[in-house]
């Protein structure tokens, strides 16, 4: 630890550092089909970034108790500490990392100081928990409120939320740092527009085009289980013939924060226009279903609940039924029928179908 006394660095210099990185991750070609998944994408942008002769020492990478191997998708240089945070945060953090437990994910928020873009690929383990995590983990990460977590699907999601996450915490200075879960399944490798990558840093976007008619069940999923909300939407289209809304959703808990934070807005400024959240601006035109899947606990998905209109149900690791494709258009169905716009035999006649009884 260095006993002389420290050099203060200028008060801009993280700011200017992340807009380096901003710059050269905008310049970045879209990413290639096999770097597609959140673990290999995060990889790529990373190793660009180190690469690149103008920003290679704007951004401090730390990777934390991740095994380095030859074929490893964070095959990139790093620390193995952030140590140097204490003593002046002058660049932006990358903290490549895998806790498993809450514990272990404090360990390295003291090590990071609770700040930059803490990224844990827990789920690529093997583990008896689902994600990878033990599920206190998500649920306190929902309840702090310097955190921002995410839960991508795919690498463009990666590189939108790593954009908003430098924008915010080093060129806007706003405090806390931001959470990725990072699984390595594979993922098509959808460029964003720049509305759907600035929609995703917010929480959602939708990922189906708009269809000839209106839409009757809208499916919102977050991580690997958007894939499976998008096979149960072909499902329901194909062997039912029924118009699906599928959205991504990296971040059911900042959708939930920020419709709190417009609620209580609107409750302090009676006369003022009323602000609307931006769950609400996605899902806030129809009354049509809305089944909302996590592969963490249901009640991650389930923050958005209150803020929905028409009937609500959330789907995760610890609900009553798998959420497989089957199961979620069986679900479909009888929030349909539920709602009158089905018969209900359609239910009992998609259980058997689908093999489900």
């Amino acid at each position: 630890m260095p006993s002389s006394p420290l050099i203060p660095l200028p008060p801009d210099a993280a700011r200017l550092a992340a807009q380096a990185c901003l710059a050269a991750l905008a310049a970045q070609p879209p990413l290639p089909s096999q770097q597609a998944s959140p673990r290999r994408a995060l990889g790529a942008l990373a190793g660009n970034l180190q690469l690149d002769a103008g920003v290679a020492d704007a951004i401090r990478i730390v990777r934390a108790e991740v095994p380095h191997r030859q074929d490893d998708a964070w095959n990139v240089r790093a620390s193995a500490s952030a140590w140097p945070l204490r003593y002046g945060a002058d660049k932006p953090l990358l903290y490549l990392c895998r806790p498993a437990s809450l514990q272990a994910l404090r360990g390295v928020l003291v090590d990071a100081r609770a700040r930059g873009i803490v990224c844990n690929d827990a789920e690529t383990q093997a583990s008896p928990w689902h994600k990878g995590v033990q599920p206190a983990l998500p649920a306190w990460l929902a309840a702090q409120p310097d955190c921002t977590p995410f839960d991508p699907a795919t690498g463009e999601e990666v590189r939108a939320i790593v954009r908003a996450a430098l924008a915010t915490l080093y060129v806007e200075r706003q405090p806390g740092y931001f959470y990725l879960a990072m699984h390595d399944e594979a993922a098509v490798a959808v460029p964003l527009s720049a509305a759907d990558a600035a929609a995703a840093s917010l929480g959602m976007y939708r990922v189906s085009p708009p269809g000839p008619g209106p839409c009757r069940v809208r499916l919102c999923g977050a991580g690997a289980m958007l894939a499976v909300v998008a096979d149960a939407a072909r499902l329901l289209e194909e062997d039912w013939n029924i118009a699906v809304q599928v959205w991504s959703c990296p971040s059911y808990t900042r959708l939930a924060r920020d419709a709190q934070a417009a609620e209580q807005w609107n409750v302090r400024h009676p006369r003022a226009a009323p602000r609307l959240a931006h769950v609400q601006r996605c899902l806030g035109g129809s009354a049509a279903p809305v089944i909302a899947v996590t592969g963490y606990g249901q009640h991650i998905a389930g923050q958005i609940g209150g803020y929905v209109r028409g009937r609500f149900i959330a789907v995760g690791a610890d609900s009553a039924t798998e959420a497989s494709a089957p199961w979620l258009a069986v679900m479909a169905l009888k929030a349909l029928a539920d709602d009158g716009a089905l018969p209900m035999p359609c239910v009992d006649y998609a259980l058997r179908r689908y093999a489900l009884l």
